[in-house]
């Protein structure tokens, strides 16, 4: 019966991984989606892959990303590349003799301000009835003031404008006075792209001009997390009180829960009001802000943790839990199921031992993540070295992936324990490990063992589990540079290290130090060991401004 019903909603014409054998056949009878792709990127990568093979592979890419098309650019000689490859691939003065499609795919914005007129002229006759942004886009990067013009456009122009923009461009245009009203009207428009600019900008030690001037600006319609980079920006500008309206916008504009709480976090640190405290106290949600809340004020907290579940079957289930294909299809045709009563009777056929994960990713779904699942599956497959190992590996694991063995990120993160593809065959031969490919990141077992050799590893040099979590997910070496810096975890400064935290100027890896953190002290606390959050965070606090 489990098996019957699963695989009706597998819908699978050709099931199974064909690990080492992918062929264009079998990539054509696949669901188009990341997981394709990650396939594709194998198919294309192989020597033995013609050229041709590789094109009519790349034409079924839903994705292009950066991988996929370095892995063409290598197949052979550009003239034989599809279309936007070889475009990229162009020179300008090369690319100015193609086609306005051709342009879009190659032209460098960074470029434009070092053209001549008669070049410019070319661009912009091929690109105007075609392109429209990219045309105002050329024409600011054209103009004599290129700042001003910057500001006359749209807010999502301004932001693709700068973020064509070298490093050293941008420090030039914007070494300049920025018009406060200006600033605020394009703000206010709460583009996507231009907030990421302010997000970048705010975050950056540079850029004080843009920076005091967004601190004169009162920006008024935004997201929740423009608002509370807005208030950050306050705190390093000195201006405290106006930082705490940019909270309370924060909070008031948050979605999601961990939003919230951050906002409301900040609101107490700034105040010390204790009004706030309480209100986050309670808070259903489980992240580093409520878990402090109720450490300070001694409370029961309100969110509820579920990390055991009864009636779980030892059996195999209906599917092949390492097979990624089967997980995509399988995910996208129970999220199709809008009767509640429909979809809680297919969540039956994942009670088991081995599809636990599943079973509360889709139980997340149903409960809108009012419930904090904290399992531990697959915990007998390895040994363990001690708690603080085994909540380690878990922590990052339920933030990677939500412990699902098949799953594969867009930037081609494996399993479990999100292995990246390059560093595979590194850390199996620093294990010892022999015969080993991409899809063995697939199995519980193996990928719960690279994750812990590689927490491990860090740990050795970065220590604190914060700063380990911000390395496995940036890398070491963005670590490195960013520590090296002493300008984070400074001693002595106000609000540390709350306010290092927030200054992490790679988003992801901002927020994943965050979340893994409160995985692992709950994760600690589940297994026996109880962790004071203010104190543990005061172990980060270990560098000393130098003086310039």
């Amino acid at each position: 019966m489990t098996k019957r019903i699963l695989i009706g909603l597998l819908l699978i014409c050709s099931v199974g991984i064909a690990k080492h054998n992918i062929t264009l056949k079998f990539l054509e009878s696949k669901p188009q989606g990341v997981v394709r792709d990650f396939y594709i990127w194998q198919f294309i990568s192989n020597d033995k892959t013609s050229i041709n093979e590789a094109i009519k592979a790349y034409d079924l890419v839903a994705n292009k990303t950066p991988k996929i098309q370095q892995a063409m650019q290598n197949k052979g000689i550009s003239t034989e590349m599809p279309k936007d490859i070889f475009c990229k691939s162009l020179t300008f003065d090369k690319l100015k003799n193609e086609d306005a499609q051709c342009i879009s795919y190659g032209l460098k914005l960074s470029d434009i301000p070092k053209i001549s007129n008669s070049d410019a002229k070319i661009i912009i006759e091929k690109i105007s009835t075609s392109y429209p942004d990219l045309l105002i886009q050329i024409k600011v990067l054209l103009s004599k003031d290129i700042l001003k013009a910057m500001f006359e456009v749209s807010a999502k122009n301004f932001g693709a404008i700068f973020n064509g923009l070298s490093y050293t461009q941008k420090l030039k245009i914007f070494d300049h006075s920025i018009s406060v009203k200006k600033l605020e009207k394009l703000a206010n428009e709460n583009s996507f792209v231009f907030n990421k600019t302010l997000h970048s900008i705010i975050l950056d030690p540079r850029f004080d001009a843009f920076k005091k001037a967004l601190a004169k600006a009162d920006i008024k319609n935004s997201d929740a997390n423009t608002f509370f980079l807005l208030g950050i920006n306050e705190i390093l500008q000195k201006k405290e009180k106006k930082a705490l309206i940019y909270f309370a916008r924060s909070k008031n504009a948050a979605i999601d829960p961990f939003m919230r709480d951050r906002a409301l976090f900040w609101q107490y640190l700034l105040s010390e009001n204790k009004l706030f405290l309480e209100e986050l106290s309670q808070s259903n949600f489980v992240d580093i802000f409520s878990i402090y809340a109720n450490q300070k004020l001694g409370s029961v907290p309100k969110y509820n943790i579920i990390s055991d579940f009864k009636d779980i079957s030892k059996k195999n289930p209906g599917f092949d839990i390492s097979d990624p294909f089967e997980w995509q299809i399988l995910k996208e045709n129970i999220f199709a199921i809008s009767d509640d009563e429909q979809y809680k009777k297919i969540l039956e056929y994942f009670k088991y031992e081995k599809t636990l994960p599943h079973l509360v990713y889709f139980l997340n779904r149903l409960n809108k993540y009012k419930m904090n699942y904290f399992i531990r599956p697959y915990e007998g497959l390895i040994g363990w070295k001690d708690d603080n190992e085994k909540a380690m590996v878990y922590a990052i694991a339920r933030q990677e992936s939500h412990l699902l063995p098949a799953l594969i990120s867009r930037s081609y993160a494996l399993g479990i324990m999100q292995i990246m593809p390059f560093n595979v065959l590194p850390f199996a031969k620093e294990m010892n490990i022999k015969d080993i490919s991409l899809f063995n990141m697939f199995d519980p077992k193996t990928s719960l063992n690279f994750g812990k050799y590689y927490l491990n590893h860090l740990k050795e040099e970065f220590v604190h589990p914060l700063f380990v979590s911000y390395a496995y997910n940036g890398g070491p070496g963005f670590l490195r540079r960013l520590l090296d810096k002493k300008e984070l975890f400074l001693k002595g400064r106000k609000y540390e290290p709350w306010i290092s935290m927030e200054l992490i100027p790679y988003e992801e890896s901002r927020f994943y130090g965050m979340k893994v953190l409160a995985n692992y002290v709950i994760y600690q606390e589940l297994l026996g060991h109880k962790i004071d959050l203010e104190k543990f965070l005061k172990q980060t606090i270990i560098y000393t401004k130098e003086k310039k």
